[in-house]
């Protein structure tokens, strides 16, 4: 992925992702409206400490993983070096609060439940119109791919039983499943070890 790409990616991300905010963003049309910002505003984080793959310039999918032991900068400094200061504005302080509130709380959910080196999948989706070609798994595989190269296991959450037979396909098993506070958002993490310690 390079930079450019992230303001299209993030209406992708809209459409993929449809009304993700909604405890923040009650309201459908300013939930439509801040739903690109916010995309925006984490890929730009995401942008210089993880590893990115789109599937192609025409942005059918894309991943993002990152490396559990990297050391990552405060917040403040991301925000400021990322370019997403802009996008943090005009979403407002009180809903960013309350975003980061629950990237803090999966944060901390992830610490308890992988307290190991491993790689975290932040995010795979694939733009509606995509979906069922096969966009998704040519984006796992490069995951999977990295982590037996790596010899480490991976931990993601994710909603829905579809999305767990997908990531079971994979060799991915559940490890636990959690409420997020002041939600309705009830997210299944699950774990796949590398390959050369599923043998």
């Amino acid at each position: 992925m390079e930079r450019k790409h992230i303001r299209p990616l993030s209406l992708m991300l809209s459409r993929a992702f449809r009304d993700e905010f909604k405890d923040i963003f009650p309201d459908p049309e300013e939930r439509k409206i801040k739903e690109p910002m916010i995309n925006e505003f984490f890929l730009r984080l995401y942008y210089s400490d993880s590893k990115i793959f789109i599937t192609s310039p025409r942005l059918e999918g894309i991943i993002v993983w990152m490396n559990s032991d990297k050391r990552r900068r405060t917040l403040f400094w991301r925000i400021l070096t990322s370019r997403s200061i802009f996008q943090a504005i005009k979403i407002g302080i009180k809903p960013l609060k309350k975003i980061l509130a629950y990237d803090r709380y999966i944060e901390g959910k992830r610490r308890e439940l992988a307290p190991f080196k491993h790689l975290y999948l932040a995010v795979l989706p694939v733009d509606p119109q995509h979906q069922g070609k096969g966009y998704g798994s040519k984006l796992l595989d490069e995951l999977i791919f990295e982590m037996d190269r790596e010899c480490l296991p991976c931990y993601v959450e994710t909603e829905g039983e579809k999305n767990v037979s997908i990531y079971k396909h994979f060799g991915f098993r559940v490890v636990d499943e959690f409420e997020v506070p002041d939600t309705t958002d009830r997210l299944i993490a699950m774990l796949r070890r590398p390959k050369e310690l599923l043998r």
